[in-house]
């Protein structure tokens, strides 16, 4: 993740330069889920870190620690 300006963007390198179409823009939300994925932890640590920084319920952390595991993986940033 490189900070531009005020955006927080992941830029594709290597094999994934040709499956992505540009530059990933990070929400505050995505950008501190990134620095975490830094380190090994389960979809239920992100998720109480998100409840726990962002002060939103555990559903609506749910929703976006699940919704941006997901994409990553779709577009293959993250391995499964």
């Amino acid at each position: 993740m490189r900070n531009v300006g005020d955006e927080k963007l992941l830029m594709p390198s290597g094999a994934q330069v040709a499956n992505l179409n540009g530059l990933i823009i990070l929400n505050d939300t995505a950008a501190y889920l990134w620095e975490l994925l830094a380190t090994e932890c389960s979809i239920d640590e992100l998720i109480t870190a998100v409840e726990e920084r962002f002060e939103v319920a555990a559903e609506v952390a749910c929703d976006d620690v699940r919704a941006f595991v997901e994409e990553i993986t779709r577009i293959g940033i993250l391995e499964p």
